[in-house]
């Protein structure tokens, strides 16, 4: 905050309120209903909610001062109000604020400009992104055991599955092996097979399974919010050689990842190593990231590309790499868990070898 020059940070997404209150409150991404976590420079901070989010909140924050604000969705002007009200009692009237501005409505960044016109008003975002980049050894047990619960769920439902079986069939296994794993709650399930794995979010139908198709599934839940994300291929009978190209380097691709993700790396530098891998391969790569952070969100800054070629890398920082390859008709996406250290990076969601493709017999 000091090297932002802010004097208040105010967290109203969902997941920047988690990881600053640590109250997991749903209603602001389901209902769009205000949360706002309140964090000045100098003074103690306050957590602003709903009076239905009330129990929930006072059960899980730390933080003392929590506060319910009259008004919801259906009147949206009337939370910012109390927003507006709580930095005006903190002597923050003129202050200057960092607001998540890719989260609060236009709107509702406007009506507050209007209520507090002494103000000035940031993005504080980056500030956020920083912070969750590095997880601490409590959220890297956590984010490795998640990970590692749905790759043996996808794994062992693969195991499960028999030529015949529908997509739906093999989703619906994966999810409750997941959930008999630990996970809390699906957050996402795309699963396709045959013609169907050039849908890259492919929601799972009646296909059955038959010889020769190619399965792709790309899955994650939640783990007490924090989240899982891994895909992996299968095969129905044996795989022919285009499948087992694609997939050969499709596995080089994440190996040829994680040994450029040193500490001290930047961005930049493991997107160029994976760049020279694919072209020493004879494909041209052009994709805007091989992988992304992973925490409460799905896709946590920074992305391995060039949108975030200047991050320097840090022992603790924790990604899904997940290259794709296309050959012919054999479409090919994995994606695993890695953890920054000093030497490269470490795969944490290898419940298999994923150097072998699966088979379903």
């Amino acid at each position: 905050m000091e090297e932002m020059g802010v004097d208040c940070v105010v967290a109203t997404s969902h997941d920047n309120v988690y990881y600053s209150s640590g109250a997991d409150i749903m209603t602001i991404t389901m209902l769009k209903r205000l949360a706002a976590v309140f964090l000045p420079l100098d003074g103690k901070p306050v957590f602003g909610v709903h009076a239905n989010e009330e129990v929930t909140a006072r059960e899980f924050t730390w933080i003392k001062d929590l506060r319910v604000y009259e008004g919801g969705e259906w009147e949206p002007l009337k939370p910012i109000r109390f927003v507006a009200e709580v930095l005006e009692e903190k002597g923050l009237g003129g202050a200057r604020i960092g607001i998540e501005l890719l989260d609060l409505p236009g709107l509702c960044v406007d009506y507050l400009r209007e209520l507090l016109p002494s103000a000035e008003f940031v993005d504080c975002r980056p500030l956020f992104d920083r912070m969750r980049a590095v997880k601490s050894p409590e959220e890297l047990r956590l984010l490795s055991g998640a990970n590692m619960a749905t790759a043996k769920a996808i794994t062992v439902a693969f195991e499960m599955a028999r030529p015949g079986d529908t997509e739906r069939e093999i989703a619906r296994n994966m999810i409750s092996l997941t959930l008999e794993y630990g996970a809390d709650q699906v957050a996402f399930m795309t699963l396709g097979a045959g013609e169907n794995i050039f849908e890259v979010h492919h929601v799972p139908t009646d296909y059955r399974i038959r010889e020769g198709d190619m399965l792709h599934v790309d899955f994650g839940c939640y783990f007490k919010g924090y989240m899982s994300d891994i895909s992996r291929m299968a095969v129905v009978s044996e795989p022919d050689e285009a499948q087992l190209r694609a997939y050969e380097v499709a596995v080089r691709a994440e190996r040829a990842a994680a040994e450029a993700m040193r500490e001290g790396a930047t961005v930049m530098e493991v997107h160029n190593a994976v760049k020279s891998f694919y072209e020493s391969e004879g494909f041209r790569y052009s994709r805007a990231f091989i992988g992304h952070g992973l925490g409460i969100g799905c896709h946590e800054a920074p992305f391995l590309g060039p949108s975030h070629g200047d991050w320097v890398l840090e022992r603790g920082m924790f990604f899904q790499v997940e290259p794709s390859v296309t050959i012919g008709r054999a479409r090919v996406h994995t994606e695993d868990s890695f953890i920054v250290s000093r030497e490269g990076a470490e795969n944490v969601s290898e419940y298999r070898d994923v150097t072998e493709l699966q088979v379903i017999r």
